[in-house]
């Protein structure tokens, strides 16, 4: 079975700079979900970004593949790229204005999603806001008009409709209260049942990978320092590893 992702020793860097991804190995299966965690600052939005074909010159992959479904990203052209974002890899971003148009409704934003698969623009856009729980009433909005928390929930009513190979969300959680935090991860939770996604989940904070994925990948200044069950944390031989394991049972027992 082919993975749904598959890096090898893939490396980032900045001319003239040490590398700021730096050999990373990692595979992810067809339906499986990840987390990938570490400090801020320690790549793991970098790592989105050059898994979907974001990163900003003078930044650039300098070594290794990168492949969905065998297809290669790593010097796509860009026509690729077009055929390749929103139906095989979506991004969910920390910030989800970036990534609407901020002069058209929301409905008008689902409705051309809807027919770029070919799927019935009326019934699409009802059945994903209904998933992720959002009033139908909410296609008429504006971006500006709704939150942070909608916001993301619009864009995984996006991807319900395009039903991408692997979902990447980057840090969808951040700055939203616990109750929204909750109703992202929800709405996560139903989108990947029903489309059967793959889904690397990233995030500084533990507790919300461990409400999404199983297994968690531990970054460290560009490295991926551990591959193991969130469960198996506490006893990594990562010190970075087992600090994220302490931190997060600390806040929890506090709760």
């Amino acid at each position: 079975m082919v993975d749904a992702l598959s890096v090898s020793n893939l490396s980032v860097t900045n001319p003239g700079a040490p590398p700021l991804l730096d050999q990373l190995n990692f595979n992810i299966a067809p339906g499986e979900r990840v987390g990938l965690v570490g400090q801020s600052g320690c790549g793991k939005s970098l790592t989105a970004a050059a898994l979907c074909g974001l990163l900003r010159p003078p930044l650039a992959i300098t070594t290794g593949t990168a492949r969905i479904d065998g297809v290669e990203l790593v010097g796509a052209a860009p026509h690729v790229w077009r055929q390749i974002r929103g139906r095989r890899v979506f991004q969910i971003f920390q910030s989800p204005g970036t990534a609407l148009t901020p002069a058209r409704s929301i409905r008008a934003q689902l409705v051309e999603t809807a027919r770029i698969v070919g799927a019935n623009p009326k019934q699409a856009v009802t059945s994903a806001l209904e998933t992720v729980a959002l009033d139908p009433h909410v296609a008429d909005f504006f971006p500006y008009q709704l939150s942070g928390g909608m916001k993301q929930r619009v864009l995984i009513a996006m991807a319900l409709i395009l039903r991408p190979r692997i979902l990447i969300a980057d840090e969808p959680t951040t700055g939203l209260d616990v109750l929204t935090e909750r109703e992202i991860l929800a709405a996560l939770d139903k989108m990947a049942n029903e489309v059967g996604s793959a889904v690397l989940f990233i995030s500084h904070d533990l507790r919300a990978v461990a409400e999404i994925a199983s297994r968690t990948l531990v970054m460290e200044h560009g490295r991926l320092v551990e591959d193991a069950p969130i469960s198996d944390l506490a006893a990594s031989t990562a010190p970075s590893a087992r600090q994220l394991a302490e931190a997060a049972q600390a806040l929890q027992s506090t709760c």
